[in-house]
Formats: C-alpha cells, sequence, structure tokens
C-alpha cells in the first residue's frame, strides 16, 4: 500500500491559513461573573488599546484566533464549562490583541473560555490586551495548550510545523520558546510523516504519541498500517507495540538476508513462515515472541517486562 502524502497539500490542509507575563492571577467574581473592579476599569479607560490592566469588552468584539494551534474542542467539556461560568462567572480573564485586519480584538489565549462564554450567554468578558506578533501569538496559543496538557500529539506537531514553516525557526528555536528538548520537538514532527489513518487515530485519540512514535521505526507505510491494525484488535500497550514492532523488524531483516537462498532451493524461507507464527504468537500473547531454529530443531522464546506482565502470560496459558 503506498503511503498517502501528509507533508505538502495534505498538511496545508490541515493547517490554518496565515493572515497578512501573561497570566494574570485570579480575580474575584460578583455573581454576575464579572470582575468587581473590571467595569470601572472599562469605564474610566476609553483608549483601552494602551490600557495594561483588565477591562470588559463586548464578547462580539472578540475574533477567533487564526494561529490557534488546537483544532478540536470536546463539546461535553465546552458544556461543563460553560456551566461553571454561569456559575462563577470568568476566573482568568482572556489575553487579546488589537485586529490589524477588522474592528476589534483577536484572540490569543483562551478560546475554551470564549467559546463556553458564549455557551453561557455572557455579553461581555474580562479581557487583558497584549502588543503581540504573529508569531508571538502563536507561541503563547501553543504554550496555553500544552500546559494544560489537553492538545492531541498532531495539534502539537502541526503548532511546531507552522512555527518552523512560516516563521522560519529552527527545532532547536521552537524547542527553547516552547521549554522542551530539541529531540522531543522532532519525534513530534516526525509523526507528520505516518499513513493518514494513523494520524486520523492520533488525532481522536485512539493511539498515543508512544504508540506513533514507536511506528515509526517501521519504514515501510504498509508495515505500519499492519501494525496499528494489530495494535486497536488487541489493544497494546506502548510496550506490546514495541515489542512487536521490533519482531516485525527483526523477521523483515531475516527476510532479507534468506530470501536469496531459499530462492535458489525453489521454496519458501523458514524464516517467512516463522515470521507469521511469531506474529500470531505475538497477537495471541500481546506480547514480543521469538521463533529460532530450524524446522526439526529450535525454542519459542516470550518475552516479558514485569512481574506483573509475567503473571498475566502465566495465566492466560493457563486458562488457554
Amino acid at each position: 500500500m503506498a503511503q498517502k502524502p501528509v507533508l505538502g497539500k495534505g498538511l496545508a490542509s490541515l493547517l490554518p491559513s496565515m493572515n497578512p507575563g501573561l497570566n494574570p492571577a485570579p480575580i474575584p467574581l460578583d455573581p454576575a461573573g464579572v470582575s468587581a473592579g473590571a467595569s470601572a476599569l472599562a469605564a474610566e479607560s476609553s483608549g483601552r488599546d494602551r490600557h495594561m490592566g483588565i477591562s470588559m469588552i463586548s464578547i462580539e468584539e472578540i475574533h477567533a484566533n487564526h494561529f490557534q494551534p488546537r483544532r478540536d474542542f470536546d463539546e461535553t467539556s465546552l458544556v461543563e464549562l460553560a456551566q461553571s461560568i454561569k456559575t462563577s462567572g470568568i476566573i482568568q480573564p482572556l489575553l487579546v490583541r488589537k485586529s490589524s485586519s477588522k474592528d476589534g480584538y483577536e484572540l490569543i489565549a483562551g478560546e475554551r473560555r470564549l467559546r463556553a462564554a458564549k455557551l453561557a450567554g455572557l455579553k461581555q468578558v474580562p479581557i487583558v490586551i497584549r502588543r503581540s506578533t504573529d508569531r508571538e501569538t502563536l507561541e503563547l496559543a501553543l504554550i496555553e495548550n500544552i500546559q494544560r496538557q489537553n492538545l492531541n500529539c498532531v495539534d502539537e506537531a502541526l503548532a511546531y510545523f507552522q512555527l518552523i514553516q512560516d516563521f522560519s525557526l529552527t527545532q532547536e528555536e521552537v524547542a527553547d520558546r516552547v521549554g522542551k528538548d530539541r529531540a522531543t520537538v522532532a519525534n513530534y514532527l516526525r509523526l507528520l510523516r505516518l499513513p493518514e489513518e494513523i494520524i486520523d487515530d492520533l488525532k481522536n485519540q485512539v493511539l498515543s504519541f508512544g504508540h506513533g512514535k514507536a511506528l515509526l521505526a517501521l519504514d515501510d507505510a504498509e508495515m505500519r498500517l499492519r501494525a496499528r491494525a494489530q495494535i486497536i484488535e488487541n489493544r497494546m500497550s506502548v510496550r506490546e507495540t514495541e515489542a512487536l514492532v521490533d519482531s516485525m523488524k527483526r523477521a523483515m531483516d531475516d527476510l532479507k538476508t534468506n530470501a536469496p537462498n531459499a530462492a535458489k532451493e525453489g521454496k519458501a524461507p523458514i524464516v517467512d513462515r516463522f515470521n507469521h507464527l511469531s506474529q500470531d504468537l505475538a497477537r495471541h500473547w500481546s506480547a514480543k515472541v521469538e521463533i529460532k531454529g530450524n524446522e526439526n530443531r529450535g525454542k519459542i522464546v516470550i518475552h516479558y517486562s514485569s512481574r506483573q506482565e509475567l503473571d498475566r502470560l502465566i495465566e492466560d496459558m493457563q486458562t488457554s
């Protein structure tokens, strides 16, 4: 199966189009959800663009963030947040900047709060205004989501890619700005090389970042998809996925080594049959399985990495 291209046109379709100390301490709210001092601040400051404190503005004046790294928002959690806002108001003001293309303000951070505020029926929301470049806007939105640890690994990878592509940053510069190791940023970016089916699983959290990283060790797109099917069918953990990938890689290496000799003898290589058998056993036991030897003599090795895994294997064998 040919791997569907992800970078290039496919990636462009996932990214938003480009248009030509920020965490204030929580503030007490009155029962209507408006901070005690915010209304007074708004009334006394006609030049909001220069005001460095908290202001209250109409929710209609805030426009979406074109650099928002998160593409998907869970509707259930938004409804829960809206109910909380109805009860207690918005505890943390939204971070915005003056819009350069239209009247009003562009959101920098607080997309979930803004959406939930609309669901809650709020007419005004508290804001903090910041002068911010496009790159700073993307960085701040990305950092906010990462710090809350609710950004799926594909959206995070796309945000890193956008920082590199649109702002000419290196992986090391991106890592420095978001507070991560360069190797971590590189691993996220490598996820974008996976087949689209696997990328969809990562976005929907059917598979985790660890699963995706393990699958990258397989060079062939078809093998990655075959491994994906086994992982989902058997609900494999990341450790079990790594064992499966190692088994598939060794089998392919053995096949490449023994295939020429088998072809000369006019028969299928024994390693090919052992490969299928070891994969079947790996699926059955959800563990790494090796078959060593020949048709007449050899051994089957089942690997485990913890006492809990050993106990599980023994119990499975006794009940089979």
